[in-house]
């Protein structure tokens, strides 16, 4: 009897160990089979397409090596502050008897401005780019010490738009080569504003004398750019030339005010030229991610003669005042611009 009994104990428990063994191999409802619509639901070896977070802000960070990437497609975007040297207009025209060139200041000076830029390029390597760039500031021609009685200041504004059609070549050596040709218009001014105490037939009268020089140039450009990337930084140099045809505009007037009237003198000119241009750029960027990037940038601008500037003479030595020397009537005079400088932002997918 008690043999019996153990028989039946022995079998049982068999049959209770096996029980539980095959449910060691049972998948529990947490590695149940589920749909992959969900983030939490998915696992690292998931499906090609699950863990494509392009522009998703809040996405899981990308742990990459950055070497030898694929050059970008799809929209991209730059922006830059940008300090530019821009040379002002040489002294030409009349010059007063026993003055000379060298009394008078000229050279250059920094102005802040800002660089947009915006494209799209497709998966078949060609693409559009759009280009703004501005470039403002003023200064005073003789300075702004206590003893120039009568300073003069000078405002001056450059700024340009080109609209490019790209082509992207992929080098042998990871690199890639990007020629353009496209549309530029170009916008340059230089305006002027002196006060200065003048006599006339023994009376004291104030004279407040003022230029404007405009120019609207348009033309079509040619170029290219080479890029190449090596782990998370990006070198690249552009060069392009555009052949532009300018229209030139001038105004200057003298408002001279006495106790007992006011006059008014104006003169105005019109023409046109045509304005060679070249331009080189130099750019480095460093690459906080995948698609985002600190940039850096150095850029030569040569707008050879056709343009037309203020001229930057005092009002007694200046051919373009009535009450300086000439008496109004040098206007237009066709002169060279340089503007060179350096720049610092951010870029998108570039």
């Amino acid at each position: 009897m008690l043999r019996t009994k153990l028989w039946i104990l022995a079998v049982v428990g068999s049959l209770i160990c096996a029980t539980w063994g095959r449910a060691q191999d049972v998948p529990s409802p947490a590695f149940a089979p589920k749909s992959v619509q969900f983030a939490e639901n998915t696992r690292p070896l998931a499906e090609p397409g699950i863990f494509n977070y392009d522009a998703q802000m809040f996405a899981p960070v990308e742990f990459a090596n950055f070497q030898n990437p694929e050059p970008s497609t799809g929209f991209f975007a730059s922006y830059e502050r940008t300090s530019t040297s821009v040379s002002r207009s040489g002294v030409r025209d009349l010059l007063a008897p026993g003055v000379f060139t060298s009394d008078f200041p000229v050279g250059s000076d920094f102005m802040w401005g800002n660089r947009f830029e915006i494209g799209w390029m497709t998966e078949a390597h060609d693409g559009w780019q759009l280009v703004y760039n501005k470039t403002e500031g003023g200064f005073f021609a003789f300075g702004r010490d206590e003893l120039v009685s009568n300073p003069m200041l000078v405002r001056t504004n450059l700024s340009t738009v080109a609209i490019n059609r790209i082509f992207r070549q992929i080098t042998s050596n990871g690199g890639y080569f990007e020629p353009y040709l496209g549309l530029r218009y170009m916008s340059m001014s230089d305006k002027t504003l002196e006060d200065t105490l003048i006599t006339i037939g023994g009376t004291d009268l104030n004279n407040r004398f003022k230029q404007s020089a405009t120019n609207s140039a348009i033309g079509p450009q040619v170029g290219s750019r080479f890029n190449i990337r090596t782990g998370r930084f990006r070198y690249g140099v552009d060069g392009g030339v555009s052949a532009m045809y300018n229209q030139q505009r001038y105004f200057a007037t003298d408002l001279i005010v006495s106790p007992t009237t006011i006059g008014i003198n104006e003169f105005n000119q019109s023409d046109s030229s045509f304005v060679p241009v070249v331009d080189l750029r130099l750019e480095m960027v460093y690459y906080i991610t995948r698609d985002v990037g600190l940039r850096g940038s150095a850029g030569f601008m040569y707008l050879w003669d056709g343009m037309n500037r203020s001229n930057n003479l005092t009002t007694a030595f200046n051919p373009n005042s009535v009450n300086g020397i000439g008496g109004g009537v040098a206007g237009i005079a066709d002169e060279s611009t340089t503007a060179a400088g350096f720049g610092f932002g951010i870029e998108w997918k570039r």
